[in-house]
């Protein structure tokens, strides 16, 4: 986790760290990337980046936080959770979240990346991470459709979690996958395709977890 000298800083100066850290992670790898070269980028002194974070893995670490924080807050912009259920929440504005998702390409293959192991010996860390983030956001989503009676009430939320994760990990990296190719905006055929997945997803999702 980054220092409190790092979280003093302001959001552009914060983000300008984390973009040059992350481009440099993406284009070298962890052992790769160079410190002195991310705090050049970032225009800032390279004892500046050991001021922000313990050390490079600290700082590796806390970019895939970011990262997510920042996908998750585009799709979220485009629909906002609010009052929806978690699979109109998972089908809606599907379109428009994938447009502004493209808008970060840097983002989008650095989560391919590191979701599917490409930073070997550091796997079992983004691991960790990555399932302390995303389980607490869908725990809220399954809590969400309880609420609304779309989400069956006689299974334990963590075992619901388990599926949720199961049918929704594989689909995502593939969406991502999808994305990550893309070169320019989608077509009406790579359009249909991303939303004809999350369809089945969620048939899949409200077969194992809907109501009964």
């Amino acid at each position: 986790m980054p220092k409190k000298t790092f979280k003093r800083l302001d959001e552009e100066k914060k983000e300008r760290v984390l973009r040059s850290a992350i481009e440099e992670f993406q284009a070298h790898g962890f052992e790769g990337a160079k410190i002195d070269i991310i705090a050049q980028k970032a225009d800032v002194a390279k004892g500046s980046i050991y001021q922000y974070f313990d050390d490079k893995k600290a700082l590796f670490l806390y970019s895939i936080n970011w990262t997510m924080e920042q996908l998750m807050k585009l799709i979220n912009d485009a629909t906002p959770l609010k009052e929806m259920d978690v699979f109109e929440y998972f089908l809606s504005g599907n379109r428009d979240r994938l447009r502004l998702v493209m808008k970060e390409p840097l983002l989008i293959s650095y989560s391919v990346d590191f979701s599917s192991g490409k930073f070997g010996s550091l796997t079992e860390d983004i691991n960790k991470q990555l399932k302390e983030i995303s389980n607490s956001y869908e725990l809220s989503l399954i809590a969400k459709g309880k609420e609304k009676g779309t989400i069956r009430k006689d299974m334990d939320d963590e075992v619901l979690l388990l599926f949720l994760q199961g049918v929704a990990e594989k689909f995502n990296n593939r969406t991502l996958e999808i994305a990550k190719n893309f070169t320019e905006e989608p077509t009406d055929a790579e359009m249909d395709e991303m939303q004809n997945l999350m369809e089945n997803m969620v048939k899949l999702l409200k077969k194992g977890m809907g109501e009964l």
